[in-house]
């Protein structure tokens, strides 16, 4: 699951070091304002203007003040689209004018979208390869993992920036039986020095699918049934936190604290107005509670709802994904489609005019010019 707008969380910003030369401040000033396409074309204008927007203090400065964002919704091709402009534009017609191709420069064939952190997004190709990509700046770094860490069947995943260190981190869960017990095994993967490391636990083995960054620690939520398919209401769920700094995990809240006596169906959660958000599936339809202060149960608040009967919500609408809420109010969903849901109105509209392979997971990314590679950053 931003900046000046409803529905995304501002992560922390990379350090870096100040530039040598004091009369490029005012020119690092100007241009720390202006779109992340303008500064690589400008890169091409001379070595020392190359040298200038690739230096840490302009990348930082860059990076605070940034509030471009967009979501990348499309693998084939890929598309992103400013989700700005998802506020005004009524028509799918005119939306998909603002559709806009994204290069990734290695192909990795069938992936995940593990997250987004400061500009940077990271994929998981199959069991062996991970992709950490700019689509900004286009620069992509690829990772093949050691043949010791090589995934089993991948449960749960998440990207994000570890302050305390100044490096960035990937982390994927994936499960194994181990002496006749189903086990976790956690892997980790700093990107600065290229670590690899590991570790085994027994109680996460529900946790699922990509998990969403705030204060330094990503977030799931974790659910257990009465069957193993899934389809019976949920027994028990909680969100889990993971901190990327500490590397371990613990109990956010139990989600009962919130269903009250609806029957549970599903949950996961997201970020809106800075703050971490969670979507509740009931038989009444999909609630939305946004907490506005961080690790204080008291501060829960909801946000919207969406009915059961909402026309075009799809039969199984237990398997939308609500992805944002937009400075209008309107709830950006994943239903298979992408369309948005007015609360006050109560009505749908498609985003997409024509078919497109969406993601399954799609992804909110900031236009930065923070690099993979670890000797830009």
């Amino acid at each position: 699951m931003a900046e000046g707008l409803r529905h995304q969380n501002k992560q922390p910003v990379i350090s870096g070091g100040r530039p040598h030369i004091e009369s490029d401040d005012l020119l690092i000033d100007i241009l720390s304002r202006l779109p992340v396409k303008t500064l690589v074309r400008f890169r091409c204008v001379c070595k020392s203007w190359r040298a200038l927007i690739s230096d840490s203090h302009l990348v930082t400065t860059h990076l605070r003040r940034s509030n471009r964002r967009r979501l990348l919704f499309s693998l084939a091709p890929y598309q992103s689209i400013d989700i700005r402009v998802l506020n005004d534009v009524v028509c799918h017609y005119l939306i998909s004018k603002h559709f806009r191709p994204v290069v990734l420069p290695v192909y990795i064939g069938a992936l995940k979208i593990v997250g987004s952190c400061n500009g940077l997004v990271c994929l998981l190709g199959n069991s062996e390869l991970i992709v950490v990509w700019n689509p900004s700046t286009r620069h992509a770094r690829l990772l093949t993992v050691p043949n010791e860490f090589r995934f089993g069947s991948i449960r749960f995943y998440g990207f994000g920036y570890d302050s305390t260190i100044d490096d960035y981190k990937v982390v994927v869960g994936h499960t194994s039986m181990k002496n006749g017990t189903r086990t976790t095994t956690v892997v980790i993967v700093q990107l600065k020095t290229e670590s690899w490391r590991t570790f085994d636990c027994v109680d996460y083995v529900h946790l699922l699918g990509q998990g969403c960054l705030v204060n330094g620690a990503l977030h799931w939520v974790e659910m257990a049934w009465k069957e193993v398919l899934m389809i019976q209401p949920v027994l028990h769920a909680r969100i889990m936190s993971f901190d990327l700094a500490e590397e371990t995990f613990r109990e956010f809240i139990p989600l009962s604290y919130l269903s009250r006596d609806e029957r549970l169906i599903s949950a996961r959660v997201g970020i809106a107005e800075d703050s971490l958000f969670v979507y509740l599936f009931t038989d009444s339809g999909i609630t939305m509670w946004v907490m506005k202060e961080y690790r204080v149960n008291g501060t829960w608040t909801k946000e919207t709802q969406i009915p059961t009967k909402t026309p075009h919500l799809p039969q199984k609408f237990c398997y939308c994904n609500p992805i944002c809420i937009l400075e209008n109010g309107e709830v950006l969903i994943n239903s298979g489609d992408l369309m948005l849901y007015n609360p006050n109105g109560g009505g749908n509209r498609n985003v997409l005019g024509t078919p497109a392979d969406l993601a399954p997971e799609p992804v909110m990314y900031l236009e930065s010019l923070v690099s993979p590679f670890k000797e830009d950053n």
